[in-house]
């Protein structure tokens, strides 16, 4: 799909290809997943199969050719002799044979059929541009899914970095902690403790990858790519400029387009009552031929033309306007409904994205808070004034405050993202 500037905000990213770098960003997904993923190849097929349509209505401005033959037997024939004048008894007459055969060569000419085919060409379009909008919407869908693949992934990475850094710290207590131990300045069981806790968040570093492994894989089926788990992907730059409701879901280009169908549908109830003109012509050789006298088999041809009208069809034409009327009514209500639900869910997110921002603060708060306990917590185990299971707690305060800022950070651009997807602006 083709990106679009708009009012409410833009989405930059960095693009890259797949497996020429180590980096992955949210378009680099978007833009994979439209080249490759299967419903895709659906664009060209529907073009070609509409062609296909297209030339076959042409054909019906072309003459229709015919081949035909058969042969009869009958009981009986009719004879003149009997029922003739005397002055003309007389007169040798041919005895009709009860076996007939006849091979007829048939062309019919279109010359205006009601304007049928126009419309039935002008409904195709719009039928081919229906199709096409419903396979945008499917691949608009797609979206959503990556979204949730990619910020999972992201939030497990961020996760994995603060696990790290956690256990570094521990890991480099523990050292100082088995030295004050060998030399009687603490207890063994402050060593043990910290060790626990360092074994606690190797399970959880295991879970942590093993939840980011399944993400990377959806995320590849989605893409129909192999992207590598050390890939780095970026958390994109979102910026939301207006308030403003602008909505460009091509679900409303799709109710519109259904509207339109349901337009031409009506308009062309018409042609099956318009009159009809054509011309024809027989060639044909046999027995009998138009000589109802002769019993010999001839050749003959015949040519005219033809025309047809229906004028009356008892108000069917009128029932099935108001049939399409009523479609194209359904059609609009449920498009009204369709906006109605999206402005619901853009006020929505709107709010999340304020909630974010503030949580956001105050998370920048807390975490200078608690890194300053930390701190404190660090020399008063030195001095033997804490436990290490007190330290430990300190620290896990201070890790949870800095996954809840990643946490933050990470909803905040997801909930943005989602607020353009909303309004159609990925």
């Amino acid at each position: 799909m083709k990106r679009t500037a708009f009012l409410l905000g833009s989405l930059i990213i960095q693009s890259v290809t797949f497996g020429q770098s180590d980096t992955v960003t949210l378009y680099d997904c978007y833009r994979q997943a439209e080249k490759t993923y299967p419903l895709a190849r659906q664009a060209g097929m529907l073009d070609k199969s509409s062609d296909l349509k297209i030339k076959n209505l042409n054909k019906n401005y072309l003459p229709q050719l015919n081949l035909n033959g058969s042969a009869s037997l009958q009981s009986d024939v009719t004879e003149l002799g009997s029922n003739l004048p005397a002055q003309l008894s007389s007169l040798p007459l041919p005895k009709i044979s009860k076996d007939m055969y006849r091979v007829t060569f048939d062309v019919n000419q279109n010359i205006y059929d009601g304007n049928v085919t126009g419309y039935q060409k002008k409904l195709e379009t719009v039928s081919l541009q229906a199709d096409q909008k419903s396979l945008e919407v499917e691949l608009y869908k797609l979206k959503e899914r990556i979204n949730q693949a990619y910020f999972s992934i992201f939030m497990f990475q961020q996760n994995e970095g603060i696990l790290n850094s956690t256990r570094d710290q521990l890991e480099s207590k523990l050292k100082e902690v088995r030295s004050a131990v060998a030399n009687g300045a603490s207890l063994p069981s402050n060593a043990d403790a910290l060790q626990a806790e360092v074994m606690k968040i190797d399970q959880q570093l295991i879970e942590n990858r093993n939840d980011r492994s399944v993400a990377f894989q959806v995320l590849s089926e989605l893409t129909s790519s192999n992207i590598p788990e050390n890939s780095r992907l970026v958390l994109p730059a979102v910026q939301i400029a207006s308030p403003a409701f602008d909505d460009k879901r091509p679900e409303l280009q799709w109710y519109n387009i259904q509207q339109a169908k349901s337009g031409v549908l009506k308009e062309m109830v018409n042609t099956r009552w318009n009159p009809k003109f054509s011309a024809y012509g027989q060639a044909g050789y046999g027995r009998l031929g138009l000589n109802m006298l002769s019993n010999d088999f001839t050749p003959w041809w015949i040519v005219g033309a033809k025309l047809t009208w229906n004028i009356w069809n008892w108000n069917l034409s009128k029932n099935e306007k108001k049939i399409y009327e009523i479609q194209g009514n359904m059609i609009g209500a449920q498009k009204e409904t369709f906006e109605k639900n999206l402005k619901i869910e853009a006020e929505r997110g709107l709010s999340e994205i304020e909630k974010l921002g503030e949580l956001l603060k105050k998370d920048e708060e807390i975490i200078e808070l608690r890194n300053r306990i930390s701190r404190a917590s660090s020399s008063q185990l030195d001095n033997g004034v804490i436990t290490s299971s007190d330290y430990i707690s300190r620290l896990n305060e201070e890790k949870l405050a800095k996954l809840s800022f990643e946490l933050h950070r990470i909803q905040l651009v997801k909930a943005k993202i989602a607020y353009l997807y909303t309004l159609g602006k990925l």
